[in-house]
């Protein structure tokens, strides 16, 4: 256990030191998210935030966890992937592309979902789940803070679970963190989807990881209730956008972050509803997986509080709401 919290602190500490070098050769390099007319920011912001988060994890990894050097490997290859397409731009198809092929590389190494007796059909789900949730976070990073307080919080709360999945989950949850100081609002920096990618792909690696200590529903459970804020958000967009008749591909400003800005909530009691969310699912799945005992029916309740929480967000329509246009569309050239 001292370990695991050392590896957590460490990767905080590298995290958070290397997050302001790097701002410098962000601002240096010209690698920075430019203020448009579906941004939140009036000033660049610099990029490069994904690369400390990264190295905070790697290092680590590396110190504490190196028989996990394999996946390792695999998260290097997500954030040289998100780093490229930061600092230049990689159409949709090409990223999607190569993240389905880590995700297969990852099958290959062991991580997936056996909740079938189909090995063939185990390892399919389990790359649709990867590439989905490594995406999932790539849209949660639509807030100053969010996709960093969502995965440090998810990734606690997979390691307070399923302790065997700590020695993978801490480090990335500490460089989460670290860099998170420089990331809540008003943010210094930008994780950019070199972060973003990475940590959903390190955050699905560790659910995979987790559940396949279980079977049948338990497995399930494990799996899907401690990442309730990423598929909160993730489902709530895809719905209102169908209803909409909008592409589910493209960003936007309709995530639940942007739906509490308009409700009034202030960026720090959205990072607090985020918090809470995160653990309230975790809950959810501490209980449930104390079935049959009675306390399990605790986790109804919460559950219907998600539910009663995200039908009434679908009906916030943010759509209608100022004068920018609400859906971001991705040139093929490059960013604007």
């Amino acid at each position: 256990m001292t370990l695991l919290a050392l590896s957590f602190l460490v990767a905080v500490g590298i995290a958070l030191a290397l997050s302001w070098p790097l701002r410098l050769v962000a601002v240096r390099l010209g690698i920075m998210d430019r203020p448009g007319p579906r941004k939140g920011h009036a000033e660049p912001i610099p990029y490069l935030g994904g690369v400390a988060i990264f190295a905070g994890a790697a290092i680590s990894l590396a110190v504490f966890q190196p028989a996990q050097w394999e996946v390792l490997a695999l998260l290097s290859l997500v954030a040289v992937i998100g780093l490229i397409d930061d600092a230049r731009y990689l159409p949709v198809w090409v990223k999607l592309a190569a993240e389905v092929a880590i995700a297969a590389s990852a099958v290959a190494m062991g991580f997936s979902w056996n909740v079938t007796d189909s090995p063939e059909l185990n390892g399919g789900l389990a790359i649709v789940w990867i590439v989905g949730l490594t995406n999932s976070f790539n849209l949660l990073d639509n807030m100053d803070g969010l996709a960093s307080t969502a995965a440090a919080c998810s990734l606690v709360a997979l390691a307070l679970i399923v302790p065997t999945a700590a020695g993978l989950a801490l480090p990335l949850a500490g460089a989460a963190l670290g860099f998170w100081f420089v990331n809540r609002p008003p943010a210094r920096m930008f994780m950019g989807d070199t972060g973003s990618l990475m940590l959903g792909f390190g955050v699905a690696l560790c659910s995979i990881a987790a559940a396949d200590t279980d079977r049948g529903l338990h497995s399930l459970v494990i799996l899907a209730f401690p990442l309730a804020l990423a598929i909160f958000d993730t489902s709530l967009v895809v719905a209102s956008r169908l209803a909409t008749g909008r592409p589910i591909q493209l960003g936007g400003q309709d995530h639940f972050s942007h739906r509490l800005r308009l409700l009034g909530w202030s960026p720090y009691q959205i990072l607090a509803a985020a918090v809470a969310g995160s653990f309230t699912g975790a809950a959810c799945a501490s209980l449930a997986l104390s079935f049959p005992n009675p306390q399990a029916w605790l986790a109804l309740p919460l559950g219907v509080i998600f539910a009663a929480a995200w039908a009434g967000l679908l009906r916030v329509d943010p759509y209608v709401v100022g004068v920018h246009p609400q859906v971001e569309v991705v040139r093929e050239q490059g960013r604007s």
